[in-house]
C-alpha cells in the first residue's frame, strides 16, 4: 500500500511502473481526484487514449465486464477501464473477477489498466482476497484525511506549489476554518495566489481579509443549522452557496461527513454513554451540542438510509443518474435537518 501524496511522487518519476490494475481508495476525495487525474495523464502519454467508466452497485454484470475485458482489440489499442465503486463491495463474482484479473500475466505494459475506486474501506474489506490480490499485482493508494499539525504544513506546502507563503499563525487559521476539507482549502489557496503577487508571504489578517466571509465558511453555517434542525434558515444557506458558485460536490462532502459521524455516533451510543461517544470518536466539543440535537430526532436507520440518498446525489453529480444535482442537495438537506 501506499500513501496517495507518495503516489503522486510515484507518478513524476520517469520509470514508473504501470501496472495491470490500480485500487484507490479513502476518506480524502481530493486526493482521490489528484491521484486519478495523475494517473490518466501518465497513462495517456504512454498512448491510452480510450477511457470507459462504470459504476458498480448490486446490479452490475461482471460477467459483461469480463467478455468485454477478454474480447481484446483488433489493434490492440491500449485502454483504461475504471470502476467506481464507492462501497467497496464487489460481491462474489466481482471479487472472483478482480483476483483473476490481478492474477493473470498481462503484457508489459498491459493493454488495458484496471482502475478501482472506493470510499473509505474497513479492515475485513482490506484483509480480503480481491485487495490481497491487487497487493499483490497492482498498486493500492490510499487517501488519508489530513489533521491537526499535518493540516497546517499541508496548507503551506500547498501555498509554496501556488508561489505563495504563509506564516505558521496564518496556515494554522486557514486550518481551522476548513476543518480538514482539503477540498474547500485547495480552492482557497488558489484564490489567494490569483490575489497576491508571487512570493507573498501571508499573515493571519490577509486570511481573514480574503477568505473569513467567503461561501466555503458558510458551508459549516450550513452544517450547524441543519444539525439543530433548523430546516428553513438551512435551505437559505444552501441557496446562497449555490448562487456564490461553490461547487455542489464540496457541499456533498460536508453532508456525507456529517451522516457518517451521526452513524458512528449512534452506534456508540449503543455500548457507551454519549459523552464517552464523543471522547472516542473525537468529536470537536464545538460540534458536540449540533449531534446531541440531531441525535434526539433520529435514530441509527435513518441516518443510515439517507447514505443512500447521498449516493443518489453523488451519481447526479457524476452525471450517471438524470437530475438536478442541487435540488437532489437540498431534498438531503431537509431530511437531515427534519
Amino acid at each position: 500500500m501506499i500513501m496517495a501524496p507518495a503516489f503522486l511522487k510515484q507518478l513524476q518519476t520517469p520509470n514508473f511502473e504501470i501496472k495491470p490494475i490500480t485500487l484507490i481508495y479513502g476518506e480524502e476525495p481530493l486526493y482521490i481526484r489528484r491521484s486519478l487525474d495523475a494517473l490518466r495523464e501518465v497513462l495517456k502519454g504512454q498512448e491510452y487514449w480510450q477511457r470507459d467508466r462504470y459504476e458498480v452497485d448490486a446490479n452490475f454484470k461482471w460477467a459483461d465486464l469480463k467478455m468485454d475485458t477478454q474480447a481484446g482489440s483488433l489493434f490492440a489499442e491500449r485502454r483504461i477501464i475504471e470502476l467506481d465503486m464507492p462501497k467497496g463491495a464487489p460481491g462474489k463474482d466481482g471479487g472472483a473477477f478482480i483476483q483473476e484479473w490481478a492474477n493473470v500475466m498481462h503484457d508489459t505494459p498491459p493493454e488495458i489498466c484496471l482502475v478501482v475506486l472506493c470510499e473509505k474501506l474497513d479492515g475485513r474489506q482490506m484483509k480480503s482476497k480481491w485487495v490481497q490480490a491487487i497487493e499483490a499485482h497492482g498498486w493500492v493508494v490510499q487517501s488519508k484525511p489530513i489533521e491537526g499539525p499535518g493540516l497546517v504544513k499541508w496548507c503551506q506546502q500547498r501555498a509554496q506549489e501556488s508561489g505563495l507563503a504563509l506564516e505558521d499563525e496564518a496556515a494554522g487559521l486557514l486550518a481551522e476554518r476548513v476543518e480538514g476539507n482539503l477540498l474547500a482549502a485547495d480552492q482557497e489557496i488558489e484564490k489567494l495566489a490569483l490575489f497576491f503577487p508571487p512570493n507573498t508571504v501571508l499573515t493571519p489578517q490577509n486570511i481573514i481579509d480574503n477568505v473569513a466571509d467567503q461561501a466555503h465558511y458558510q458551508l459549516f453555517s450550513l452544517s450547524t443549522a441543519m444539525l439543530y434542525g433548523r430546516t428553513q434558515y438551512a435551505l437559505q444557506i444552501l441557496h446562497r452557496l449555490q448562487q456564490e458558485g461553490l461547487e455542489a460536490p464540496v457541499v456533498l462532502w460536508l453532508l456525507a461527513k456529517d451522516l457518517r459521524q451521526l452513524i458512528d455516533i449512534a452506534q456508540k451510543q449503543q455500548t457507551m454513554s454519549l459523552p464517552q461517544a464523543f471522547k472516542q470518536l473525537r468529536i470537536w466539543s464545538s460540534k458536540q451540542g449540533e449531534f446531541s440535537a440531531a441525535l434526539q430526532r433520529h435514530d441509527l436507520v435513518y441516518w443510515q438510509s439517507l447514505l443512500n440518498v447521498a449516493l443518489q446525489v453523488d451519481l447526479t453529480i457524476k452525471g450517471v443518474r438524470p437530475g438536478d444535482e442541487w435540488l437532489g442537495l437540498s431534498e438531503l438537506v431537509s431530511q437531515i435537518a427534519r
